[in-house]
Order: structure tokens, then sequence, then C-alpha cells
């Protein structure tokens, strides 16, 4: 159900679905190339993968670089299928579809992309820091779980109570609608 959106709005929404849809091309590119080119060019990029510190270097060979990789590439597929969902939710809302099926839908989907990314990222520390130290003389795994975790949890939370929120609402307008 469409409803008149004033023009700043829309036009916010149709900014933030294209600076969306640009996060859905750079992440993964800017993720592979701190694997690929770990030192220089991407430090001088200022390109990092935090939780990997000092372990993520050129002197990795390449095929445990890429190996970490394909590990790393099951939490990026979370933030893509999240910023996707954003892209898509933006500009439903920029069309005055704030309340739909679709629009819930999406909402619940970078919800539970959120979620998923950080139980992701979690669980693929410890094969990633295992390759990337393998080669090497003192051979580790490492887990953490820090702030930005908790902060991504805390927002993946809120943006599930508010579709929950925005269900209800929508709900009510529908029962509202059939008594006039």
């Amino acid at each position: 159900m469409a409803t008149p959106v004033p023009e700043n709005l829309a036009g916010l929404s149709r900014a933030m679905a294209w600076l969306s849809l640009i996060g859905v091309a750079v992440y993964p590119l800017v993720t592979a190339a701190i694997f690929i080119w770990p030192g220089t060019t991407t430090d001088w990029l200022m390109l990092k993968q935090d939780t990997l510190g000092p372990v993520l270097t050129s002197k990795v060979p390449l095929v445990f670089r890429m190996g970490a990789l394909a590990f790393e590439a099951g939490s990026a597929a979370f933030v893509v299928w999240a910023l996707w969902s954003l892209y898509r939710l933006f500009l439903r809302y920029a069309a005055g579809d704030v309340f739909s099926n679709d629009a819930l839908r999406l909402l619940n989907n970078i919800a539970i992309a959120l979620f998923a990314n950080v139980i992701v990222s979690f669980a693929v520390q410890a094969p990633i820091t295992f390759l990337l130290t393998y080669p090497l003389a003192h051979r580790f795994i490492s887990l953490s779980f820090g702030s930005q975790d908790v902060f991504a949890l805390f927002l993946a939370g809120a943006v599930l109570v508010i579709a929950r929120v925005m269900a209800v609402a929508r709900r009510m307008a529908d029962e509202n609608e059939s008594f006039v």
C-alpha cells in the first residue's frame, strides 16, 4: 500500500538506496583486496580486517590467504545480503511503500543478516587465523567477541523489533480501515 512520501524523505531514501547498492559492489571487492594484497596497497588505502590484526600479511602464502578469504566470504555474504535488502527497502520507502508485506520482509531480512553476520564472523575466526598462521612458526587459533559484535547484535535486535512494531501497526491500520 503506497502512501504519499514527502520529497525530502523520498530523496533521502533514494540516496540511501544507491549508497547501499554501491556497498553491495564495493564490500566484497574490498574484502578480497585485503586478503589478496595485504600490506602496502591496502594499508595505503586504509583497508583493514580488524579482527585479524597482524596475522594477515604478505608473508603468508597466497594459497593460505585465499583459503582464509573463502571462510571470510561466508561473513561477507551476509553483509551483502543486508545491503541488498536495504537497497530494495529504501527504494520501496521512496515509492511510499512502507507497510507492505514485502517492505516488512526486507526489514526482517536485514535483522536476520545482521544476526547471522555476527555469528558467522565469530565462527570463521578460528579457521581463518589457523590458515593465516599455519605456514608461520607460531600457529594459533583465535576467537574474539568484541564491542562491535555486541553493537551489531543490538542493532539487529532493534531492527527486528521495529519490523514487528511496523507489522502490528499495519494490522491495526487494516482493522481501522475495515470499520469505516
